[in-house]
């Protein structure tokens, strides 16, 4: 084998190896596009304007301020399954992992153990309806090194949520 043909090789490699990369980043984006048109899309027939949104794995959440509601967009196959949390109705809003909740007094507990299986941020309603949940992180799909940022951006959310809440106040008389 002559060196020139081995270079002619390597190129070869190299140039398919740039343009299998350059596919699979512009379909990685195209797929984000194609989530956050649809939110768009949802938002405007739910009456909804969004002020923050959030995209993970395969799905999108997008936040309305002035009316108070959450939209989760999801991608299943090649179906969209949107629903809907009212901050009106719901009463408590708190981290749920496979181990248990997850709150400032176990946070350091937490960091020393094992990576959990989910995080996901969990809403409980006033009406004592069934409890909505928004996972974050999924230890089947996710990787590990994303733990600690898909933690801290549920943290962020229910700091978020909690602040928002319509506290029940009592009366003494």
């Amino acid at each position: 084998m002559t060196p020139i043909f081995i270079a002619y090789i390597l190129f070869l490699a190299a140039l398919v190896f740039y343009g299998s990369l350059t596919f699979f980043t512009s379909t990685s984006k195209k797929n984000k596009e194609k989530l956050f048109r649809h939110l768009s899309q949802e938002g405007t027939a739910n009456n909804l304007t969004f002020c923050s949104q959030e995209i993970l794995q395969n799905k999108v959440i997008g936040f309305d301020g002035i009316h108070r509601k959450i939209l989760i967009l999801e991608k299943i196959k090649h179906k969209y399954n949107s629903s809907i949390i009212s901050l009106d109705e719901v009463q408590h809003c708190e981290l749920i992992t496979n181990s248990g909740s997850l709150h400032a007094g176990n946070l350091k507990r937490f960091a020393k153990e094992k990576a959990p299986g989910a995080i996901e941020l969990q809403f409980e309603f006033n009406n004592q309806a069934q409890p909505a949940s928004i996972i974050f992180y999924d230890g089947l799909i996710n990787s590990k090194r994303e733990l600690v940022l898909l933690k801290a951006k549920a943290e962020y959310w229910r700091v978020m949520f909690s602040k928002m809440l319509n506290k029940q106040v009592s009366v003494r008389a």
